[in-house]
C-alpha cells in the first residue's frame, strides 16, 4: 500500500486485523479513547496518547502526550517532540503506524537534488531558545510516567504560547526549544522584537506554574527554564541531501541565541537577550545591564542584558 497524494498518511497494521490507511489533517490524536481521530484498541495504549501535528511546508510533527507505556520512534521513545520523515516507524502498544510523507507536486526548477542546500535566503530573525534546567535531575527523581507526562505536557504548551504569539517553531534540541521570528521591515523590527519578548514572559510564567505543581507533588524538586533572544540575519532554507532535507534557520544569530540561554544560568537571570533585542524592546518591559560577553568564532564582543520579571533570578 503506497499512497500518492498531497496529504500526509499513517498505515495502520495490528496483529489480527486488517491494515489500513488514515489521512493526516492539521491535526490528529491518536489513543484508546473514541475521541481521538485514531481511535487504537490496544490496552497498551493510553486514553490520549499521542498526537501528529501539520506545521505547513509538508512538515508533520510527532508528540507524545504523556502516554504510560510510551510512543516510539523508529525504535527509540519520544521524550520531545520529533518531525516525521517519510518512512517513519511509529509504535504505540503493539499497534504499528507507517509515517507516508505527502507527495507535494515539484516544479522543473525545484527538483530533489544531492546539493547540501536549496532555497536558501538571508532574512533578519529574533531567535528564541528555551531550555529546561536540571533535567536530568529531575529525570532520575520523578517517577518514570509522572516526568514522562510532565515534559510532554511542557513541549505541547509551550509550543502553543510560542506560536500563539506569532512564532514558529524550529526544532527541539534534547530539553531545549528553538523559534523564532522573521522581521517584516529589516529598519523596524520591533512588532517581532516583542512578539517574542511576550512568549519569553508567557514561557517563564508557566514554568512557574509546573514548577508549583511539581514541587506540592515532589517536595524539593522545581521545573525551572532559561530563556535567550537574539537578533540577526539568518539564512532560512532546506539543509541536508538529496531527499533527506529539512527547513531550518543557520548562522551566527542562531549560535548567539544559543550561548545567551546559556547565560542565564551564569548570570542568574531567567531570560537574557542581546543588545539588538533591547533597542527595539516596548517601554513596558525593563532590562539589567550585564555587560558584554565573548562568543566563540566572533571577533566583536555582544551586549547582554536580564529581562526582569518578577522574581528575576534562576536557579
Amino acid at each position: 500500500m503506497e499512497p500518492e497524494s498531497n496529504t500526509a498518511k499513517l498505515i495502520v497494521t495490528a496483529e489480527g486485523k486488517p491494515e489500513f490507511l488514515v489521512e493526516v489533517t492539521d491535526r490528529i490524536t491518536i489513543g484508546r479513547s473514541p475521541n481521538n481521530e485514531l481511535v487504537l484498541d490496544d490496552q497498551k495504549a493510553s486514553r490520549s496518547h499521542a498526537e501528529i501535528r501539520h506545521l505547513g511546508g509538508g512538515r508533520y510533527r510527532l508528540s507524545d502526550l504523556g502516554s504510560a507505556n510510551g510512543t516510539w520512534l523508529n525504535g527509540r521513545r519520544v521524550t520531545v517532540p520529533k518531525d516525521l520523515e517519510d518512512g517513519d516507524q511509529i509504535l504505540i502498544g503493539a499497534v504499528q503506524l507507517r509515517f507516508v510523507a505527502p507527495k507535494l507536486a515539484q516544479s522543473r526548477d525545484a527538483t530533489v537534488s544531492t546539493g547540501t542546500a536549496l532555497f536558501m535566503r538571508s532574512e533578519l530573525v529574533v531567535v528564541l531558545v528555551a531550555d529546561i534546567r536540571n533535567y536530568t535531575g529531575m529525570s532520575e527523581a520523578l517517577p518514570n510516567r509522572e516526568f514522562s507526562r510532565l515534559i510532554a505536557e511542557w513541549f505541547r504548551e509551550s509550543s502553543d504560547l510560542i506560536e500563539k504569539n506569532g512564532g514558529v517553531i524550529d526544532k527541539f534540541i534534547g530539553d531545549a526549544v528553538m523559534a523564532y521570528w522573521v522581521a517584516a521591515s529589516r529598519s523596524e523590527p520591533a512588532k517581532e522584537v516583542n512578539a517574542a519578548l511576550d512568549a519569553a514572559a508567557a514561557l517563564i510564567a508557566r514554568a512557574a506554574a509546573f514548577s508549583d505543581r511539581v514541587s506540592s507533588q515532589f517536595p524539593g524538586n522545581t521545573f525551572r527554564i532559561g530563556v535567550g533572544l537574539n537578533m540577526g540575519d539568518a539564512m532560512l532554507g532546506n539543509v541536508g541531501t538529496g531527499e533527506n532535507q529539512s527547513f531550518t534557520i543557520v548562522g551566527d544569530s542562531v549560535n548567539v541565541a544559543f550561548r545567551l540561554e546559556s547565560l542565564t544560568k551564569e548570570k542568574g537571570a531567567q531570560v537574557v537577550a542581546s543588545r539588538s533585542v533591547t533597542d527595539y524592546a516596548s517601554k513596558t518591559y525593563h532590562f539589567r545591564d550585564l555587560g558584554q560577553i565573548e562568543v566563540k568564532g566572533r571577533k566583536e564582543p555582544v551586549s547582554v542584558w536580564a529581562l526582569e520579571l518578577g522574581s528575576d533570578t534562576i536557579s
